[in-house]
């Protein structure tokens, strides 16, 4: 744009005067100080060639780039539509620039304007059609902002405090626990030393000094965590280290009683030598969303997913696809408590400028659906990243700031940009007798057709926490050799919160003759709680066989023990049709069973119709509890 260390320098539009040699080393010194941010020095010196050269477009718009330096858009603008004034129409990337420059004061609808005299001035001069095309995505891009200004979100962000945020380190890319009492967070000790901190939060809801996260940190940089919802396994990003594979690449860490193990590599699966940062879990540890510059890739930064296997391996991660990435920089990535939902930052989508927050989300058929912008002024012409959001789907947490002076903020996201709430589950399995925590196998799945289940062993203290996303009911069991099993059901189909969790201590039963389960009925029975038949009939529902396949396995383990199977009604119809409903249920059952190998004279099936009932029959509820099915072991 500057051509002005030539031996002349044009002004307006007829004539020219040739630059002094002491001029033209001002003019030198003056960009010269510019390419050092020395901002204000550099436009001294130009004031005084601008005194002296008052109609030469080019001076303005050097001026104009300082002023921009120092981030004072209005006088950079100024100075622009100066030089403008005196170029005219030639002046076409002039009108780029000066776009840029309204759009970086927020002024999108006079940007979009500018944009489109800058397409303009292109094809009055009959410019190559690929500077056009690139033109055109310009205006395409600056209506699409003009339009999101002008819709506003309400946005307050408030800083998280001075027991998080400091003034002489920077705090950034937060992560929240499940019950939102402890942060984890990012902090560049004296703007030079990566390390994690944690801070609790007070009864009053501010937020406790933070602290160092003992046993992860060294003497290296550690960056952009990302942790389990029961928070035992944490990944992030080291860069240049000595068993690095790459620039950058991913470490993990397992959490030991109360410390945290040393971090490891996470190997060549994972790792390349190009760049793999900024992770993000999923809450129960099965997805690794992350961003890499990798060869193969659609533009700088792609973002790519890997799955942990049962043998604790991670697959070979797969780019998320021109659906999500873009031949821009596509970054951050956040995949919510929903398991559904991804937010990302990306320069490659239309946005306010700078890097934008988007979200997308997968559907039925694991699609991912069109990227949108979380909109104004939650994005702006700056830089967005490093968004996390709590499991209500409205608490937001993020960094922000200006070079020395980044900061982590809340604030609460509208209403359209929402991710489904989720709860969580939290329990503790021990042993009936003895109270001794018991490492068992947890068994969890959400009760539509098709669902995966998940399987997890509790840890050494007999604890198991998990996310449970609201909007479906889960199937929930628990198990040991030599152990009753235990099996529970959370309906989440109605309105449920993160501030109403499943907490639960379990007792698992020895398998003994006259031990009796906390949770059986008056005889010893035991209520299988996710066995579900059609309506009025004896077919049983698809998601039924995890329940019972747990019963096969018990039986297994027991071979000299046989098991009575009952089916019990409500009251709605006759006595009669209930009690014979309530039969053909418990053959159903026992059918099942015979299927998968246990000898059929060990099982015994019976009904009782609604002669039986654990609840009153007044409710929907107590009728919800009659219809059940329930085992009972038989050592005779």
């Amino acid at each position: 744009m500057l051509l002005l260390l030539g031996t002349t320098v044009g002004y307006g539009q007829s004539a020219q005067r040739e630059m002094k040699k002491s001029e033209l080393k001002e003019l030198a010194a003056t960009q010269s100080l510019m390419t050092l941010r020395k901002y204000p020095e550099a436009k001294e010196k130009l004031a005084k060639l601008i005194k002296k050269y008052d109609e030469v477009a080019e001076l303005y718009y050097l001026d104009s780039e300082i002023s921009r330096g120092q981030e004072n858009y209005p006088e950079a603008i100024a100075s622009l539509e100066r030089g403008l004034e005196l170029e005219g129409r030639n002046a076409s990337v002039a009108y780029r620039k000066v776009a840029e420059l309204y759009t970086l004061n927020q002024e999108y609808e006079t940007a979009l304007t500018y944009y489109e005299r800058y397409l303009d001035a292109l094809q009055q001069a009959g410019r190559n059609d690929q500077l056009v095309d690139k033109a055109r995505n310009l205006v395409e891009s600056a209506r699409v902002v003009s339009d999101l200004a002008a819709n506003p979100y309400p946005y307050e962000p408030t800083p998280l405090g001075p027991g998080v945020n400091t003034t002489h380190s920077l705090e950034y890319f937060p992560s929240l626990s499940v019950d939102g009492q402890r942060l984890i967070f990012t902090r560049r000790v004296n703007k030079q030393q990566e390390d994690f901190y944690q801070s609790d939060r007070q009864p009053d809801g501010s937020w406790s000094t933070a602290v160092p996260l003992t046993g992860v940190n060294t003497p290296m940089n550690e960056g952009a965590q990302t942790i389990t919802a029961d928070g035992n396994y944490l990944i992030f990003t080291g860069c240049g280290r000595r068993d690095g594979i790459g620039s950058c690449d991913l470490y993990y860490s397992e959490r030991i009683g109360d410390r945290w193990g040393e971090a490891q590599n996470m190997g060549p699966t994972v790792n390349t030598r190009a760049s793999e940062s900024q992770p993000s879990l999923s809450q129960d540890g099965s997805l690794l969303f992350f961003a890499s510059n990798r060869e193969g890739g659609l533009g700088g930064d792609d973002i790519y997913v890997s799955g942990r296997r049962p043998d604790g391996q991670w697959s070979r991660p797969i780019n998320l696809g021109k659906t999500v990435n873009t031949n821009g920089n596509d970054r951050y990535p956040f995949w919510a408590a929903d398991n559904k939902t991804l937010y990302f930052t990306s320069t490659g989508w239309p946005g306010m400028g700078g890097a934008d927050l988007f979200m997308t989300s997968v559907d039925e058929n694991n699609n991912w659906q069109q990227p949108k912008n979380l909109g104004y002024p939650i994005n702006t012409p700056g830089e967005e990243t490093n968004l996390f959001i709590g499991l209500d789907g409205r608490s937001a947490y993020f960094s922000k700031g200006i070079a020395d002076g980044i900061d982590i903020y809340t604030f609460e996201l509208p209403e359209e940009a929402r991710p489904a709430p989720a709860t969580y589950v939290e329990v503790q399995v021990v042993d009936d007798e003895t109270d001794r925590p018991l490492t068992a196998k947890v068994r969890l799945q959400a009760q539509q057709r098709g669902s995966p289940v998940t399987v997890r062993n509790t840890d050494t203290r007999g604890r198991y926490l998990t996310v449970l996303p609201t909007g479906l009911d889960y199937g929930f069991s628990v198990e040991k050799e030599g152990y009753l099993f235990y099996s529970d059901r959370f309906i989440l189909a109605g309105e449920h919160s993160a501030s109403e969790p499943f907490q639960l201590r379990i007792r698992l039963q020895p398998i003994e003759e006259h031990a009796l389960a906390e949770e059986a009925e008056a005889d010893g029975a035991i209520v299988l709680r996710n066995v579900f038949f059609e309506t009025g009939s004896d077919e049983l529902l698809e998601f039924s066989t995890e329940e019972l396949d747990r019963l096969v396995t018990l039986l297994e383990s027991q071979p000299t023990v046989g098991v009575e199977i009952a089916g019990h009604t409500d009251d709605v119809g006759s006595d009669v049709d209930n009690q014979r409903l309530s039969e053909r249920r418990a053959a159903s059952v026992k059918r099942y069973l015979e299927s998968q190998g246990i000898a059929a004279d060990r099982i015994r099936s019976v009904g009782y119709g609604e002669s039986r009932p654990v609840a009153s029959n007044d409710s929907a509820e107590g009728r919800a509890s009659n219809r059940r099915t329930t085992f009972r072991l038989l050592f005779e």
